[in-house]
C-alpha cells in the first residue's frame, strides 16, 4: 500500500511544515491539495517538490476540461502524478493521458460525481489511465456516506491500482486495506491532528502488517516451490549437465537479466573449484572452440541473445547446455542436454497481479521470471555442493581462490 498525505490548506508554509512531519513519519505521496492549487496555483507543485524530492508529488487538479494543458503545466512544475475527474469527457483524459506518458508522469482518475463508478472505471482502465481514485467527498461524508461499498466494486471489477479517499482514518483504514486499496489517501486525520508524523507513523504501522504477510507469503510460495522443482527435476538431464562440465574445455555462462546474475554466481563458484570457466559477454572472455561448452539460461527460452549465443557455439562445434523452463522452445532445440526448471517466466505474468498482490490472495506473489530464477540458482548451488563431494574440495579449497582485491 502506498500512503498519499493530503494537503486541503490554503497555507503554503502551513503544508509544508505538516509535509515534513508527515514525511518524518514515513508518508510516500504528498498531495498538493485543490484548495492550495487555487491559492498558490503551480508554485505551490514546485515548492513541493522541491523541499520533498524523494516523494511523489500529486498535483490534485481535478482536472474538468483542457487534459493537455493542465497536465503538462503540472508536470513542467514537478508533479509526478495528476489528478483527472472521471466525469471529464473521454477526449480530456486521453489528452491527459497522452500527455502524462511523455512527460513519465501518471494520471491518477477521481469518481467523485460519477454515477455508475464500476462502469466509468472499467471505461478508464481501457483509456490507458494508470489509477482511479473512488473518493467520497466532505459534503457526501456529512450525508454519512463512504468509500467502502464503491470501493469494494472498482478494485473487482479493474486491473489497475485503486485508490480510495474520503474521511478515512485510523479506525476505517484496516476495512479500506481489506478491500483492497492499493493508494490510502488520508486528510484530515493526518494535517489536523495534534501531531501529524504520529498519526502517519500509527498508518504506515498498519501497512507494515500487511507487508509482512506478503513478503512472507511470497517466501513460502517461492520455497514450496523450489521445493517442487527438486522433487521434480529429472536426473537424466542433470547428468548431462554435469557429464559436459566436466569434460569441458572451457566453460562459458550465458544469461540476460536476473538469468544472467544467477549464472555470474555459478561462474564464480566453478571458478572456486578451479573449472576453467567465462561469462560470455566480459572483456577478458576468449573465443569459444570445439571441445568447449554453452551453459544458456533463459527462463523463456527465446531471449534473442541467448539464442544467438548458442547457435554460434553449435556452430563452432561446441556443445549447449540450455537451462529453460520450456524444452520446446528455440534455445531447448538448440540445446544437445536441456534441464528443465519449471517456473513463472515473463510471459506468465497474471493480468489482475499489480492491483491486488498486496492482498496475497494470489498463488504467483513472485514477480516475472524470479521463480525460475530463484529455482535455478538453487539448482546450481546443488551442483557446485556435488561437484566439491566428486573433486574432494572444501570450503578452505574454495576461500584460496576467492577474490582478494575487493
Amino acid at each position: 500500500m502506498i500512503l498519499q498525505v493530503a494537503l486541503d490548506l490554503t497555507d503554503v508554509e502551513q503544508a509544508i511544515s505538516i509535509a515534513e512531519k508527515a514525511a518524518h513519519g514515513g508518508a510516500h505521496w504528498l498531495e498538493v491539495g485543490t484548495p492550495l492549487i487555487k491559492k498558490e496555483g503551480m508554485r505551490a507543485v514546485e515548492l513541493l517538490k522541491r523541499r520533498f524530492p524523494d516523494r511523489k508529488i500529486v498535483a490534485d487538479l481535478k482536472t474538468m476540461d483542457t487534459g493537455a494543458l493542465e497536465v503538462e503545466m503540472a508536470a513542467r512544475h514537478g508533479a509526478d502524478v495528476v489528478s483527472i475527474l472521471g466525469v471529464a469527457d473521454d477526449k480530456t483524459i486521453l489528452d491527459a493521458v497522452d500527455v502524462a506518458r511523455r512527460y513519465g508522469i501518471r494520471v491518477m482518475v477521481d469518481l467523485i460525481g460519477v454515477k455508475d463508478k464500476v462502469k466509468r472505471a472499467k471505461e478508464l482502465e481501457r483509456m490507458g489511465v494508470h489509477y482511479i481514485l473512488v473518493h467520497t467527498g466532505i459534503d457526501e461524508q456529512v450525508q454519512g456516506k463512504t468509500p467502502l461499498e464503491d470501493l469494494e466494486k472498482v478494485v473487482k471489477a479493474v486491473k489497475v491500482p485503486v485508490a480510495v479517499a474520503g474521511g478515512l482514518n485510523l479506525q476505517t483504514i484496516p476495512k479500506v486495506v481489506e478491500l483492497g486499496a492499493t493508494i490510502i489517501i488520508v486528510g484530515g486525520a493526518i494535517t489536523k491532528a495534534k501531531d501529524p508524523g504520529d498519526i502517519t507513523r500509527k498508518i504506515i504501522d498498519i501497512f507494515w502488517g500487511e507487508y509482512m504477510m506478503t513478503i512472507r507469503k511470497a517466501m513460502r510460495d517461492i520455497t514450496e516451490h523450489i521445493n517442487s522443482v527438486a522433487d521434480t527435476i529429472k536426473l537424466e538431464q542433470v547428468r548431462g549437465f554435469v557429464d559436459a562440465m566436466i569434460g569441458a574445455n572451457k566453460i562459458f555462462i550465458y544469461g540476460a537479466g536476473r538469468s544472467g546474475l544467477v549464472g555470474k554466481a555459478f561462474a564464480m563458484r566453478l571458478m572456486h573449484l578451479d573449472f576453467n570457466v567465462y561469462v560470455v559477454g566480459e572483456t577478458i572472455t576468449p573465443a569459444f572452440e570445439p571441445g568447449d561448452i554453452l551453459i544458456a539460461i533463459s527462463g523463456s527460452g527465446e531471449t534473442k541473445s541467448i539464442v544467438d549465443a548458442a547457435q554460434i557455439a553449435r556452430a563452432e562445434g561446441g556443445r549447449v547446455v540450455s537451462i529453460t523452463s520450456y524444452a520446446n522452445s528455440t534455445l531447448g532445440k538448440l540445446a544437445d542436454v536441456v534441464v528443465e526448471i519449471p517456473g513463472r517466466t515473463k510471459e506468465d505474468v497474471p493480468t489482475d497481479y499489480i492491483a491486488r498482490q498486496m492482498l496475497t490472495k494470489y498463488k504467483w506473489i513472485a514477480p516475472m521470471g524470479t521463480l525460475f530464477e530463484d529455482s535455478t540458482m538453487i539448482l546450481l548451488d546443488g551442483v557446485i555442493a556435488l561437484l566439491m563431494a566428486t573433486f574432494q574440495k572444501t570450503e578452505k579449497d574454495m576461500r584460496k581462490k576467492h577474490a582478494t582485491l575487493e
